[in-house]
């Protein structure tokens, strides 16, 4: 078989798991962060497998990713497998490598093989929890998030060779370009099953004003970049894709409910560039792999996992992408850190002293962590620097705002204008004011420089005025400060148009 090489990091991982079998620790759990190449490791895991004569069952944790998995060890030089699921033209009982859903597995017998794979093992499937409790067969977990309460109990051994920011440093993944508000105003919503209550949750975020803000950020942030924007509910990803298409951006509402054919058209038309936001609930969170440049966050969760895999649809590198762009309107990276902050070092196995201990570990890493906005220029400094390296302001404090009343500021960035970029963004407004002019709506030469100054954060002293067309990152800021002008200009377009969303609200529910 002719497999993928691997990196330093995927040997680490492998040799690590034949260590774990060494000493008979024989459930482990594979934590492959995304970017680590975990299909990759799998790959090679099965060909060790079948190369010594033995079976191996691949368990996928939804029915549309058994066609994905199967092509992509098949890629790998991997024969093809037995598929386990109905009127599958590859089903073949005889394959040594069987693939299949939790939800075939659920219905049917569970066959006799010698180690058994479980991709987003931090889901717990039940089906596979009662295996674990009644027979010996191993089993190996892979996750990018394993911070389920519990896990401990059926997995034996965590093994993690390399964290997100390691990752990111040795370019294995994309780094980021934060914006977000302090945090969004939840007072009053309940909590059910450890995490917000879905329909009260989906109401406060429906507020008028917070998905205007969500589209108007991302025409002054976004950059015109291909985008995944999570959404709570239907109801509430109908009302942002409904916003998104008055400003004419091309966008697409996926939900469960969506077929899984529908959905490939899509995403298709995604990778294409037809279509710009992807407006989704919790569709996309895992097996979703595609050149995602920005991610809007508009569902705010308690969920570690959830936060760390919607951010981590963003993460992976492609060609020409320097970095993502992250825009939380849900205050997760303020009530749950970055997503190279969060890590774990084993896992839970129910101990309430144990996960108490853990927490109160983790609480500690993160404020140790937590880096501080300079007021002026809102870099974010590392921790324990009192004066901004940036700007040289020193801090003041100030108090939490509602989600309502500001918008979004840099929390972390890597993004700073060199030189050239400067002179790139003055010549592509000098050439919005040249389309202007030919057009016969003239622009003042202020107007170009108190745009540039909004941009970029200094005025426009010492460039050429030569005139480019303009990019869709200068497009799309000056949409936004018309947007911001029309809003600013007149409150009582504001009151009617809430009058307007109050009445689709009712009509959509």
């Amino acid at each position: 078989m002719t497999l993928f090489s691997l990196r330093p990091h995927q040997q680490k991982m492998l040799d690590d798991l034949r260590s774990s079998f060494a000493q008979g620790l024989k459930r482990p759990m594979l934590y492959a962060s995304v970017g680590v190449g975990k299909t990759v490791v799998a790959a090679h895991i099965v060909t060790g497998v079948l190369d010594k004569g033995k079976s191996v069952l691949f368990v996928a944790p939804y029915t549309a990713l058994i066609n994905q998995t199967a092509r992509s060890f098949m890629d790998q030089g991997i024969p093809q497998p037995g598929i386990m699921q109905a009127d599958h033209p590859w089903t073949n009982a005889g394959k040594r490598l069987q693939i299949a859903s939790v939800q075939t597995l659920a219905r049917r017998a569970i066959p006799d093989v010698d180690l058994i794979i479980v991709d987003e093992a931090h889901l717990q499937y039940s089906v596979i929890c009662k295996l674990m409790d009644e027979t010996d067969i191993p089993v190996i977990g892979l996750s990018g998030s394993p911070f389920s309460k519990g896990l401990g109990k059926y997995y034996n051994n965590l093994i993690h060779t390399s964290s997100m920011r390691q990752l990111i440093d040795e370019g294995f993944l994309s780094d980021y370009v934060a914006y977000s508000h302090d945090k969004p105003n939840l007072t009053g919503i309940k909590t059910v099953a450890g995490d917000y209550h879905e329909g009260q949750l989906g109401e406060r975020m429906s507020d008028p004003k917070l998905i205007g803000c969500v589209v108007d950020t991302w025409l002054k942030h976004g950059e015109n970049r291909p985008t995944i924007c999570f959404c709570v509910n239907v109801a509430h990803a109908e009302f942002v894709g409904a916003e998104f298409e008055r400003v004419n951006i091309s966008n697409v509402v996926i939900t469960g409910k969506t077929p899984i054919e529908e959905r490939e058209v899509y995403f298709t038309q995604f990778k294409n560039g037809n279509i710009k936001v992807l407006v989704n609930v919790g569709t996309l969170v895992a097996g979703f792999d595609s050149d995602v440049r920005c991610i809007v966050d508009a569902a705010p969760t308690k969920s570690n996992i959830r936060h760390v895999q919607k951010l981590g649809r963003g993460l992976r590198t492609a060609k020409g992408k320097d970095h993502l762009i992250i825009l939380d309107h849900a205050g997760n990276l303020v009530n749950l850190g970055f997503p190279d902050d969060i890590e774990i070092d084993s896992l839970d196995t129910g101990n309430k002293q144990e996960a108490a201990e853990r927490k109160e570990k983790q609480d500690q890493k993160k404020k140790e962590k937590e880096p501080k906005e300079c007021a002026k220029c809102h870099h974010m400094k590392k921790a324990g620097e009192h004066e901004c390296s940036r700007c040289g302001f020193t801090p003041k404090f100030i108090e939490n705002v509602e989600v309502e009343d500001g918008e979004l500021t840099s929390i972390k960035t890597t993004n700073k204008f060199t030189k050239d970029d400067k002179q790139r963004i003055w010549s592509e407004i000098k050439g919005y004011q040249r389309e202007r002019a030919l057009s016969g709506r003239n622009l003042q030469d202020g107007w170009c420089s108190n745009l540039y100054k909004d941009m970029v954060g200094v005025w426009p002293k010492g460039l050429r005025d030569s005139a480019l067309t303009p990019s869709e990152q200068v497009r799309g800021f000056i949409k936004h400060k018309a947007i911001a002008w029309a809003r600013s200009k007149n409150k009582l377009k504001d009151r009617a148009k809430a009058a307007e969303w109050t009445e689709r609200r009712a009509d959509l529910t």
